[in-house]
């Protein structure tokens, strides 16, 4: 069989299909994405008790480190950008900030998190002269404890 003994109308019909084909392959390739929450259940509880406890800051949530940190070389150099993919995809859990002074750092340890990235994170913060706090999820200390930790250090 050949396409010479076909009619017109099966040929584009058959191209119609290989043209739909060609576009559901584009659109599937192609990137999509989804509302994602900030905070996920316990991390939002775990900010009450950082909003209760620090009622006159301001409290950040998922602080990229860039914006507290930079790496202290010479900018583009090979230093630099070793340092800056280092930190480049991690952020914090909560910044606490008053008078746009940067109080405390804090973490809620649960699951997600991994103990070797945080440590070395955590030496990069306090190498800058930031103060971590890490709390573990399975237990939450109430606002007063959270009080007594940030404030009673500063």
């Amino acid at each position: 069989m050949t396409f010479d003994n076909l009619p017109w109308s099966w040929l584009a019909g058959i191209a119609g299909l290989g043209l739909l084909l060609v576009l559901a392959l584009l659109w599937s390739r192609k990137l999509r994405y989804r509302r994602h929450s900030i905070m996920t259940e316990n991390e939002w509880e775990f900010y009450q008790r950082l909003l209760a406890a620090c009622p006159d800051c301001q409290i950040w949530p998922q602080v990229p480190i860039l914006a507290l940190v930079r790496p202290d070389a010479k900018e583009g150099s090979r230093a630099f950008w070793a340092a800056f993919r280092r930190i480049s995809n991690t952020r914090v859990d909560w910044v606490i900030v008053r008078d746009r002074e940067v109080l405390a750092i804090v973490e809620l340890d649960d699951r997600s998190h991994d103990a070797r990235k945080d440590a070395q994170r955590d030496r990069i913060l306090k190498s800058c002269g930031y103060r971590v706090f890490r709390f573990a999820s399975n237990r939450r200390p109430d606002p007063a404890r959270i009080q007594e930790a940030i404030f009673q250090t500063a």
